[in-house]
């Protein structure tokens, strides 16, 4: 089979294609033709070592988390899937689902053939919902919905929503947009992106002080901050801009402790989607896509021949939404 494979530390540019063999079911997973798979930040910061103390890989590394497929293989005491059976779902490197505490493990999705765990973190892919959206949703549907149910939003509440125009974002501002007044940052290029998200007024944050002008508009503070973006001091400069009695979001690493942003009124959140998650997390993320309740997030789409190029894409230049690279020459059903 066809892989992307790092052989080492460092930038998405050693990321080189090969070939290997098709990885093995174990007892309670599942072997998966791959049809299409989405890139995520956490993919780069496993490769270039930033997280290695949490995170170690073992090399060769197939990087890719997010997918879906069809399943070819069932390993021993695997009773929840068939063979033929269209997934999609998440899969973590063993030492992150180890660290982390999840049953969810993957050989690497971005390849023709993959292994994952069988279990929650899994589902099958409904009629209607093609590959490639189906593989830009785990993610940042599971961190989504958990910022949603963390949050418990009231109606009319004011919400500034940092980073709207990635690919969280574009799950949670549809998601809140009937509830509450949703205030985005973005840049000038994604402004009709995060309003056609629901977004009813938008910052450009390169050209405006995200913090004076959110105060300029809504005096005395906003209810809640959704961070997808920030990280250390920027994040406590941020904070600024909630009311007295207010909320933070968070959901990035780095994001600095409660403490550290000196307010006792201040209540602090870190939502990891991946520890919220249920059996009816995934089948609900793509009850709202059909519904059309969640727009379709991919973007930006490559072949598995472009893999390579589409991670050193997603390093250096501005991305909205989902990267996907599918596994064939042609887009995936």
């Amino acid at each position: 089979m066809r892989a992307l494979v790092a052989k080492q530390y460092g930038p998405p540019h050693l990321l080189a294609l090969e070939d290997l063999p098709i990885p093995d079911p174990g007892p309670g997973r599942l072997q998966v033709r791959v049809r299409a798979a989405a890139l995520n930040p956490a993919d780069l910061l496993m490769m270039d070592g930033t997280v290695r103390d949490l995170v170690p890989l073992d090399f060769p590394y197939i990087p890719g988390t997010d997918f879906s497929g069809t399943v070819t293989a069932l390993g021993k005491d695997v009773e929840t899937f068939e063979v033929g059976e269209e997934v999609f779902g998440f899969g973590a490197p063993p030492s992150f689902a180890a660290g982390v505490g999840i049953p969810a493990i993957t050989s690497g999705a971005m390849a023709e053939y993959a292994v994952f765990a069988a279990g929650d973190f899994l589902a099958r892919r409904p009629d209607g919902l093609s590959a490639e959206t189906a593989a830009a949703l785990p993610s940042t549907g599971m961190t989504g919905l958990a910022v949603i149910e963390e949050g418990q939003f009231q109606p009319g509440e004011k919400v500034l929503v940092i980073g709207a125009g990635g690919g969280i974002g574009s799950v949670v501002v549809p998601l809140l947009a009937d509830r509450v007044d949703v205030i985005a940052t973005a840049s000038y290029e994604d402004e009709q992106y995060v309003r056609d998200l629901g977004a009813g007024e938008v910052i450009d944050y390169l050209e405006a002080d995200t913090v004076d002008e959110c105060l300029r508009r809504v005096p005395g503070g906003v209810d809640v901050i959704i961070n997808l973006a920030l990280k250390g001091d920027p994040l406590i400069e941020a904070a600024r801009a909630i009311k007295p009695g207010g909320r933070l979001l968070s959901t990035t690493p780095g994001t600095p402790a409660p403490s550290a942003f000196g307010r006792d009124d201040l209540a602090v959140s870190v939502v990891m989607g991946t520890l919220k998650l249920t059996k009816n997390t995934l089948p609900a993320i793509a009850t709202h896509a059909l519904r059309g309740t969640l727009p379709d997030p991919v973007t930006r789409r490559y072949r598995l021949s472009e893999a390579a190029l589409a991670y050193q894409d997603f390093a250096h230049t501005h991305s909205r939404g989902k990267v996907v690279v599918t596994m064939s020459d042609e887009p995936a059903p």
